[in-house]
């Protein structure tokens, strides 16, 4: 995937509604593939990691604020890099062709009760994206609305346009019998061994987390965490996650920094 490092700030916007959307013929929303890993372009297996590394952050502030964790399904993220495609050519939620953003969601024949739209431009990095996102109080809602049970991401590089990086999101509120609906492929990311906050990096934040959750722990405190943090917490597998394991990675990280090769197990005791 080819990247420039860009001047251009983050550009983002809001776009929330409310009305049931009828189930209309699916169709094949997007060029984009995230259903069928065996047939992904490297690039599109970039995107998709893209897509669940800003998942994961999101679950992160959900949990945190003890909310539930929102899951996502390949369609959703096809039709959010739909979204975000168009971006390039009109940075709104009027799509090209003048209609509602939430259109792209009818077209595939997504159903829902509420959703929202949060778009970003600017900003290489998903962390860097989710950080403009949570500092702004009307994304930041639209992220820890208690209503929402799934949510999409979407990416687009296009290097011959002016903010080259494009992001969007789209949570929705789908339910049966007031139970969250399961589509299709419906799954939450894992998060990687040592990588407990799920942004695909190991490093200090990492062991901070883990402190925290300990800390609280030994408190006496009740502290959700997200799907997948206890198995990539706890490193030396002895069933607690605490400052043995936060330890290793800071370990790891340093002389990782230090530029020796090395791996996360060497520092697992």
């Amino acid at each position: 995937m080819k990247k420039i490092k860009l001047a251009a700030g983050l550009l983002a916007c809001i776009m929330t509604c409310s009305p049931l959307m009828h189930q209309a013929a699916a169709m094949n929303a997007s060029a984009i593939n995230l259903h069928d890993e065996a047939t992904m372009t490297e690039e599109e297996k970039q995107i998709k990691e893209y897509c669940d590394t800003i998942i994961n952050l999101v679950n992160n502030e959900r949990t945190s604020c003890g909310l539930s964790e929102l899951a996502t399904f390949p369609l959703l993220n096809e039709v959010t890099c739909l979204r975000a495609e168009e971006l390039v050519q009109s940075f709104g939620h009027m799509r090209p062709d003048g209609s509602m953003c939430f259109s792209a969601m009818k077209q595939a024949g997504i159903t829902y009760k509420g959703a929202a739209e949060n778009i970003a431009a600017g900003r290489p990095e998903p962390s860097s994206a989710m950080e403009q996102w949570m500092n702004s109080e009307g994304h930041r809602n639209n992220i820890l609305d208690p209503n929402k049970t799934h949510i999409g991401i979407g990416y687009c590089y296009d290097e011959d346009s002016v903010f080259g990086y494009h992001w969007s999101m789209f949570l929705i509120t789908s339910l049966d019998g007031g139970q969250p609906h399961v589509f299709d492929g419906q799954y939450i990311p894992s998060r990687d061994f040592g990588d407990p906050d799920g942004n695909q990096e190991i490093n200090a934040a990492d062991a901070k987390l883990i402190l925290h959750y300990s800390a609280s722990r030994a408190a006496g405190l009740e502290i959700q965490a997200p799907t997948g943090f206890l198995d990539a917490a706890d490193l030396n597998h002895d069933g607690s996650v605490d400052a043995v394991d936060a330890s290793a990675i800071l370990e790891y990280s340093a002389v990782r920094g230090t530029g020796v090769a090395c791996k996360l197990s060497d520092f697992v005791w």
